[in-house]
């Protein structure tokens, strides 16, 4: 009985003890299979980890806010592979028994089995939680600081007032009136900055509603500051219901909505605004020229913007034109003109930068033209002033070029250039690359003057509303007339003079019947939109262009062509996006001066022979971007067409291989081309283009095609570019002959290990004209340059030759995970003409420059003679510039061991090692001679930003901004100063600085320590701000005092333990003989936020007759 009991028992725990036992010896007899999987599966951990980094910078593009759970996720991984580095980092230890050398060390092999095997487990389950789904999501926009009114007594009392009228619970909405130009939306932008500074709402949503209200737009704009995404692409009151409930979904939110440039009343139910009366916290702010319309929107309190006074009027001109002093003898014709802008900010601010910099004759050729101005509105006589001053005919008509244009709607430059060029305005512009080098250089005249405006992308500009309207003002006048009409529901507008037009621009809701034989017998340009859904398209009637005979631009969006059509013979710009064309050949046959020719997005139908295609003789663009695939062209097509400069193709794949054969053999042919845009996935037809074009051109944007989420891009360009492949070999392993006139190379998303791979010596001629060079995301890149370098000296010697890199302007590298340095010496020494780099998100980047593996003969620094910029940004593990030979236990100094001796300005942020930026002992002495910006923000580590000697290396500093460094506690530390005794004369140190901005110092102590006698700072500093450093207590010691002659403005916001702006001289080498009488000669603003402190220590305070 016993026995069968205990049996049983005893077998079962036989088997458990022999399975442990087992496992045991598994560990030893499988260490190197144990290892190897380890080995393994932390290779797929990294890859992992750079695929969701590499997805979390695509998100932070794009602005979204990281998901914690991807953080969380990220620091489990960099903790995770930390762990399992040290496992394999142990196994190339000798494991050796104690007494007999060949014997392995059992117990140390066993444990690391162990080991490898418990980390192998963590990892495959780490990677099962990382399958993320998007790794970011879309938050509020953060609202940008605005700070206009420049400490204007007037206004800061109106914002008051302003503000106010938000506090007041009885009142949910409020206007803001005054004349154009007076101020308004400069006023809102304030007053939005701060009431979320002052915390008085949680969120504030700014729109303009202008002149053309439009619902859908303003509801995107809404939807947009209030972080919401539409799913309703197109109607309006489904688009108002998902707004209402985003704003009443949180009732104890406080929400104040923003309404700009209001023209008529609108109905706040019909964007998606709730009844204010059943929504407690939300408030509504509107602006208008017309206080009736504030009124009208149900405002109880309208504030009006008044002009300025003439004392503020004035101070705002010298601001603008830059008139500080009167020792350039302007001041007295300043005042007068400043007066006969009649105290309008707009146009005090055109007037005053279009007198910065002038003569004394212009100045006063100015003030007779404005005294004499016929033109009862200021705003405009001063817009006349700056229009009439601009510098040729070329330059006005390219500004009334832009009021064709909606209202503040940004304008693409490039539309600009295609219609300059259609009506030939620039003189001396032979090629089409000749115009848009002319019409971007206007752009930034233009902008200079205050004329246009920066638009919403760098290749963009604007037009202020009141601009546009004078543009229109002047292009009523004379013989040549605009029509410029937008979102026309019904039929074509009424006319009187049908000669008179020499520019339309017209814009319908929806497709309506256009008329025939308009008799626009002088039109030049002729832009025609369909706005709606095209759900049907305008048809353009067979006699429409028959009485339009010097048509000279025609740009066409979501209009129906049919043929037959007679087009004028003069035509040189015809731009068809988004069209659909029926027509036959014969609708191009008289058109022998068309230079500009686009299909962008537009169906066609349409036999193209060779024969009748020849005529196009005089392209200069051509764009076959249709919506559906390529446009088959036949062969020698493109023959004809030899000032073709500019070729769109589209996707081209599905074509024959003859087909291809053809175009790769007509491009060779076509000399005078620059630019070539194609999308294909053959790799073979990119190559051969490569081979038959890249000697050309200028531009050159070749995407190949690729499904999945994820895709390769290679990009070849000289201004844009891309190339999708899955591949892409090291470039030496590629013709060499490729590269000789490549100016602009792009790589992203590669898999490259180097993006020079030569076993031996580096092909001669490579990259040599290469100006720029760009590296992103490229996840497995450990080096640029792995190949043996000859020594340099050459370049000195006369030698024709380039070297590699020799002629490099401009490195950007952003995203490369595992490079630990840039160049090697040897690569460095090539770079003589470097002048600007650009290293981000590299989170292993160490250094720069590091010594030569093979070759450890240059021992003098590295210098970029020519580098002037310099960006440093999101580098965890970056410590320096150059190699510092026996590092270890030192304090990481950044920029040592190279000579910058033309950098003008450095930018570091989120530099997570450096702990000093220079050393005079390891800083080459004069290598920052030109340094005039410097930029240091949130580096962790970082405990000064000079020290002792190394502050003279700073001379020529003029601006200075530190953000976020938690470990700084001193800026300038003295400490150590070498100074010389005997010398009675005053040494004057950062005496170039004008801007010092510091913000967010947690641990700031001192600006300045230690300062000996004798030394004097800061004497030509203008402006300071000194914002959220908590244990700050005072800006400077009084005894500095007289050294601020120069200082202008002053703020100090959210110091709490601020006691006193200059306080007492504990921390400083106390000068004999300080002035009793504290002056401040050029001060001439002071804003105090937050803090109690007073201007000098209290210890010792002057009598007010002895502050001025």
């Amino acid at each position: 009985m016993v026995e069968s009991v205990i049996g049983p028992c005893v077998e079962k725990l036989a088997d458990y003890t022999i399975a442990a036992i087992s496992r045991q010896f598994k560990y030893l007899f499988r260490y190197d299979r144990n290892i190897q999987n380890l080995r393994a599966k932390v290779q797929d951990l990294e890859n992992k980890r750079d695929d969701v980094q590499s997805s979390v910078r695509g998100a932070k593009r794009n602005a979204l806010a990281i998901k914690s759970e991807v953080v969380a996720w990220l620091k489990k991984v960099d903790d995770l592979k930390n762990e399992a580095d040290e496992v394999l980092n142990s196994t190339n230890s000798e494991m050796r028994c104690l007494y007999q050398r060949r014997c392995p060390n059992l117990k140390t092999r066993y444990l690391l089995s162990r080991n490898a095997i418990k980390k192998t487990t963590a990892i495959v389950e780490l990677q099962e939680e990382g399958k993320f789904d998007e790794v970011g999501v879309r938050t509020p926009l953060k609202l940008l600081s605005f700070h206009g009114s420049k400490a204007l007594k007037t206004r800061i009392s109106t914002k008051k007032v302003i503000i106010k009228a938000l506090e007041d619970t009885d009142t949910s909405i409020v206007g803001i009136c005054g004349l154009p130009g007076v101020g308004k939306t400069t006023m809102a932008k304030e007053v939005m900055t701060q009431v979320k500074d002052i915390g008085l709402f949680d969120e504030v949503a700014m729109v303009v509603v202008s002149k053309d209200a439009e619902i859908i737009s303003v509801q995107d704009k809404l939807a947009d500051m209030l972080g919401l995404t539409f799913d309703e692409k197109t109607n309006e009151y489904a688009r108002a219901s998902r707004l209402n409930e985003r704003l009443t979904q949180d009732n104890k939110e406080r929400i104040l909505v923003i309404l700009d440039d209001l023209w008529t009343d609108i109905d706040l139910k019909t964007l998606g605004i709730p009844p204010l009366s059943h929504r407690e916290g939300l408030k509504i702010l509107l602006t208008s020229r017309d206080k009736h319309v504030c009124e009208k929107m149900g405002a109880l309190s309208n504030i009006e913007v008044e002009v300025l006074p003439r004392e503020e009027a004035f101070v705002l001109f010298q601001d603008v034109a830059e008139i500080f002093n009167d020792a350039t003898g302007l001041k007295d014709i300043a005042e007068q003109v400043a007066e006969e802008c009649k105290g309008l900010p707009l146009a005090i601010e055109i007037v005053g930068k279009t007198l910065r910099n002038r003569e004394r004759h212009e100045w006063r050729d100015v003030l007779n033209r404005l005294q004499h101005s016929q033109h009862s509105d200021r705003v405009y006589s001063s817009i006349q002033l700056s229009y009439n001053y601009l510098e040729s005919d070329e330059h006005r008509s390219f500004l009334l070029l832009c009021s064709l244009f909606p209202e503040d709607q940004s304008i693409r430059i490039e539309s600009l250039v295609r219609y300059a060029r259609g009506l030939e305005l620039f003189q001396y512009s032979e090629t089409l690359l000749d115009t848009r080098n002319r019409a971007y250089t206007i752009s930034d005249t233009l902008k200079s003057c205050h004329l246009l405006l920066s638009g919403d992308r760098e290749e963009e500009v604007k037009l202020h509303d009141v601009i546009r309207d004078f543009c229109l003002w002047v292009a009523s006048k004379g013989e040549h007339r605009y029509m410029v009409k937008r979102d026309l529901m019904t039929e074509w507008p009424e006319h009187d003079a049908h000669e008179s037009y020499s520019a339309i621009s017209l814009s319908f809701h929806k497709a309506i019947r256009l008329p025939s034989r308009l008799q626009y017998g002088n039109l030049t340009l002729l832009r025609l939109l369909e706005t709606g859904s095209f759900a049907s398209e305008m048809e353009i009637p067979k006699e429409f262009f028959d009485d339009m005979l010097e048509l000279r631009v025609i740009y066409f969006y979501g209009v129906q062509i049919r043929s037959p059509i007679q087009l004028s013979m003069g035509l040189r710009t015809l731009c068809l996006n988004y069209c659909t064309l029926e027509i036959e050949i014969s609708f191009f046959r008289s058109l022998k001066k068309l230079e500009i020719l686009t299909f962008f997005r537009s169906t066609l139908s349409i036999d193209f022979h060779r024969n009748e295609m020849v005529e196009l003789s005089n392209l200069r663009l051509l764009d076959l971007r249709f919506k559906k695939g390529p446009c088959p062209l036949p062969p020698d097509f493109l023959f004809g067409m030899k000032k073709l400069e500019e070729l769109y193709l589209g996707y081209y794949n599905d074509t024959s291989y003859e087909e291809k054969e053809h175009i790769i053999k007509e491009l060779r042919s076509l000399k005078a081309l620059n630019t070539l845009q194609i999308i294909t996935d053959d790799t073979q037809f990119l190559m051969q283009l490569l081979q038959a074009c890249s000697e050309k051109l200028e531009r050159f944007a070749v995407k190949r095609k690729k499904s999945g989420p994820k895709y390769r891009s290679v990009y070849l360009s000289g201004s844009f570019g891309d190339i999708w492949r899955d591949w892409m070999p090291p470039v030496t392993e590629l013709d060499e002959d490729y590269f000789i006139n490549l100016n602009w190379l792009e790589l992203d998303y590669l898999d490259s290990e180097y993006l020079i791979d030569a076993a031996g010596s580096v092909p001669r001629g490579i990259f040599r004209n290469l100006e720029l060079l760009e590296l992103s995301n490229m996840s497995r890149l450990k080096e640029i340059c792995n190949a043996n370098f000859p020594r340099m000296e050459h370049l000195t010697r006369g030698v024709s030759q380039p070297a590699l890199f020799y002629n490099l302007k401009d490195i950007r590298v952003s995203g490369c995970a595992k490079i630990k340095r840039m160049f090697s010496e040897s690569v460095a020494k090539c770079m003589v003409n470097l002048q600007n780099l650009s290293l981000s998100f590299c989170m292993s980047l160490e250094e720069v420059v590091s010594m030569d593996t093979q070759e450890n003969e240059i021992t003098e620094p590295p210098s970029f003679p020519k580098l002037k910029r310099v960006v440093l940004y999101q580098l965890m593990r970056f410590v320096r510039f150059g190699s510092q030979p026996n590092a270890v236990g030192l304090r990481q100094i950044l920029l040592n061991q190279v000579e910058l001796p033309d950098m003008e300005k450095l930018t570091i942020r989120n530099l997570l090692s450096i702990e000093k930026i220079l050393s005079m002992e390891e800083t080459p002495f004069g290598s920052l001679n030109r340094l005039r910006v410097m930029d240091v923000g949130y580096c962790r580590k970082l405990v000064n930003i000079a020290q002792s000697n190394s502050i003279k290396l700073l001379k020529n500093l003029e601006t200075l901004k530190v953000l976020g460094c938690s470990a700084l506690n001193v800026i300038f530390d003295f400490e150590g100063l070498n100074v010389n005794k005997d010398d009675e004369k005053e040494i004057c140190i950062l005496g170039q600085l004008k801007s010092l901005e510091l913000m967010r110092g947690d641990c700031l102590v001192h600006i300045m320590r230690m300062v000996p006698k004798g030394i004097r700072v800061f004497q030509n500093l203008k402006r300071l701000e000194v914002a959220t450093c908590g244990r700050l207590k005072y800006l400077f010691s009084a005894s500095m005092i007289s050294s601020f002659v120069a200082l202008e403005t002053l703020f100090v916001h959210f110091c709490e333990e601020m006691e006193e702006i200059f306080g007492r001289d504990e921390e400083v080498v106390k000068e004999e003989g300080m002035a009793s009488k504290i002056v401040f000669p050029e001060l001439r603003r002071i804003e105090l936020i937050d803090c109690d402190a007073a201007i000098c220590s209290v210890h010792n305070p002057p009598s007010s007759s002895d502050c001025e």
